[in-house]
């Protein structure tokens, strides 16, 4: 009783905090606003990591998690029924969130993330922008909420092509983890069950086919709007990966950032995959990826 007593009161609390910050966020100048990507693809697959190499960027505002603070409030939420406004009001929203917040769903600035733990992350924004949290020219704003934003659009049958036939800013970026590395940490981070499909019962080939499923999705987009949709494989990034990202962002290539972004991007493989699970993924990608050569032979590069 008292627990669900202290449960509403924390939730009024989160709700009058939230409609001051909607008010207070239409002061928020987007004035140089080229573009608003928003993460696509499963968690646990370099998107904080990714979140953070835009945060690094002189000209890229990032916004994490946070969707329990925005789906709600229908002036915001462009996504289930766009309109200009709600667009803009949702950027000006999502950069005044940015700017403050909490670890964790409730989300905010991407410096309060478990990627910002790791030192050399933390020193290469400090030694560029001190302790400033807003961007002097925002010309990108990422939003990392990946599968939850999947799911709200399902709920309201609106694809990702739909809103960028109603806005050429919005693009989509899909950073690429070895798949067996992101199922297993899925699995063994309950963060597969975001996943539609997936429950306690799902096996291990479940999640990874559910992982490999999103990707299809994404390069089908991709082959239909190639310009709006980016993606990029943890085994090949480099110096072009970060020109080609600027590209897609319409954001200027800046060495510094490209250099200390190369320098904190250092992922590898850390988890055993049994022989049955190497199996299935590779015949589950040589079935259903056909039409995608190229896609193809960089995702079996992970098994090889």
């Amino acid at each position: 009783m008292i627990s669900r007593v202290l449960d509403k009161f924390k939730n009024r609390l989160q709700s009058y905090r939230d409609k001051k910050d909607l008010a207070d966020s239409y002061s928020v100048n987007l004035d140089g606003l080229e573009s608003v990507c928003f993460l696509s693809g499963p968690y646990r697959n370099l998107t904080s990591l990714t979140a953070a190499m835009a945060v690094l960027h002189p000209n890229c505002q990032v916004l994490n998690h946070a969707q329990s603070r925005i789906f709600p409030y229908n002036e915001v939420n462009f996504f289930k029924n766009y309109s200009h406004d709600r667009f803009n009001s949702f950027v000006k929203y999502a950069i005044w969130l940015s700017l403050s917040g909490f670890r964790g769903r409730l989300g905010g600035s991407i410096l309060l993330s478990h990627a910002f733990d790791k030192s050399v992350v933390k020193s290469k924004y400090e030694e560029r922008f001190d302790d400033n949290l807003l961007k002097d020219n925002i010309k990108c704003l990422l939003w990392k909420e990946g599968l939850h934003l999947k799911n709200h659009l399902l709920k309201y049958n609106v694809t990702e092509l739909d809103l960028i036939q109603k806005n050429d800013k919005i693009r989509f970026i899909l950073p690429i983890r070895n798949p067996l590395d992101c199922a297993f940490s899925n699995q063994k981070t309950g963060m597969s069950n975001i996943f539609n499909n997936i429950n306690q019962d799902s096996t291990f080939q479940d999640i990874l086919k559910s992982i490999l499923d999103e990707f299809l999705s994404f390069f089908q987009n991709q082959k239909e709007l190639n310009s709006n949709f980016f993606h990029f494989y943890q085994h090949t990034f480099n110096e072009d990966t970060l020109k080609q990202f600027c590209v897609y962002m319409n954001l200027p290539f800046d060495q510094k950032w490209s250099l200390d972004v190369l320098e904190i991007y250092n992922i590898k493989s850390s988890y055993n995959h049994s022989k049955q699970d190497i199996s299935f993924y590779k015949k589950y990608v040589k079935d259903n990826f056909k039409d995608f050569p190229t896609e193809m032979k960089n995702l079996l590069k992970y098994v090889e």
